[in-house]
């Protein structure tokens, strides 16, 4: 081990250590990297704390973050590689279909949030920040591909959105952005423009207003001031706490 590499040195960031935790967690380590890693975590207090801390983040996800179909090229690579395209494999294909799909699910959130907090929060954090403790959502279109990130630190009341395609807004509507509660009516948090990226402010912090929101969605309506979703949503997705 090299003086860069010692513990005292560069294994002593502890945003290098939460960096390395996520990518443990997300599978995205190398074999090596992972058996370092592993090393440290048994060596070192303060990385299996932020071993711990991924892992319960993915916990968290996992009871949440719905499932993601993967494309037919996808599958069709998968059932190629593992030959789970033959006849006596079906029973092996119809486990593993739905396991994936899930799977894709979790990633793809924890990875967008873990890999690009500037999308999450605010473009004013600096490169390669921890993600401070926030409120996610991904919103997903009719066909399941993401389509935008909502998020919202946890005692703030700026929500920062991020249309990951365009908005194909109809004319003389617009297109309202709903916290959706598991026991509640659905309540306005703003309204969305074309714009790439964009903030709405809120009445409130988002620990009071997403505290038990467990969806976020967005529909289109006549008038900014409509009192609920008049026809169903174009875009919905689960809203999840990241701490």
């Amino acid at each position: 081990m090299n003086g860069a590499e010692h513990p005292a040195g560069r294994y002593g960031n502890p945003e290098l250590l939460d960096r390395l935790a996520a990518a443990y967690v997300l599978g995205t380590l190398g074999r090596l990297s992972r058996r370092r890693f592993e090393r440290l975590v048994r060596s070192r207090e303060p990385a299996a704390r932020a071993l711990k801390k991924w892992e319960s983040h993915g916990a968290a996800l996992a009871a949440v973050v719905p499932p993601v179909q993967p494309s037919s090229a996808v599958w069709r690579g998968i059932e190629r590689r593992t030959g789970l395209g033959a006849p006596a494999s079906c029973r092996w294909a119809g486990w593993l279909r739905p396991a994936l799909g899930f799977a894709c699910g979790l990633l793809l959130t924890v990875g967008v949030a873990r890999l690009q907090p500037d999308w999450i929060v605010s473009a004013n954090l600096p490169p390669q920040a921890v993600l401070p403790a926030s409120y996610v959502g991904l919103l997903t279109d009719a066909d399941g591909r993401p389509a935008a990130l909502a998020s919202s630190r946890r005692r703030g009341a700026d929500l920062s959105v991020k249309l990951l395609q365009p908005l194909a807004l109809p004319a003389s509507q617009v297109a309202v952005l709903w916290a959706l509660p598991k026991d509640r009516a659905p309540f306005r948090l703003g309204v969305l423009q074309a714009a790439p990226k964009q903030m709405l402010k809120m009445s409130d912090t988002s620990e009071a207003l997403l505290s038990e929101v467990d969806e976020l969605g967005v529909s289109f309506e006549p008038s900014a001031d409509a009192a609920g979703p008049s026809d169903g949503f174009v875009l919905r997705g689960h809203c999840v706490k990241l701490w």
